[in-house]
């Protein structure tokens, strides 16, 4: 499978169930990693602590979303991560950057049950370190259906 990567519409989206922290997100498997730099709108949403060179969205699935990565359809449980990270130029090597501080967290969850109203996803964002939901993803679904509908609503394909 090739790595398929969409202009994301903010982190995530809003539903009437909360979405937890994904803890331990970053022991699943990771899918892809897709670079944003300072000018491009989704990273210039929550820019960098301090002068940086862009910013990296890395994706994680746990073993039901993979399962869901390999058919195509994400079956109940499936939980999608996307962590933001800043880049930080390293001046002693040049033309060089660094994993800074985290920006955010998402998390899409599927939960047909809980989200009917979102195409069986939960949507949520967390800000920096934080575990609190910082409830801004409002608008998510409503690109997540326009954008990839046909796709369970997934943005990124799984390469092996």
């Amino acid at each position: 499978m090739s790595v398929t990567v969409f202009a994301t519409c903010g982190l995530l989206a809003q539903s009437d169930h909360s979405v937890p922290f994904p803890t331990g997100y970053r022991q699943w498997v990771h899918i892809a990693t897709v670079y944003r730099g300072a000018e491009n709108p989704v990273f210039k949403q929550q820019p960098c602590t301090k002068p940086c060179a862009g910013g990296v969205f890395q994706y994680f699935a746990n073993p039901k979303a993979l399962e869901g990565y390999r058919t195509g359809k994400f079956p109940d449980g499936a939980i999608i991560a996307d962590e933001f990270m800043q880049m930080d130029d390293a001046p002693q090597q040049p033309a060089t950057s660094y994993e800074g501080a985290r920006r955010g967290v998402g998390v899409m969850v599927k939960d047909s049950s809980k989200y009917p109203a979102t195409g069986g996803w939960g949507f949520e964002s967390f800000k920096g370190d934080s575990r609190q939901p910082d409830h801004s993803s409002a608008s998510c679904y409503g690109c997540h259906n326009a954008v990839r509908k046909e796709h369970d609503l997934v943005f990124l394909s799984y390469k092996e």
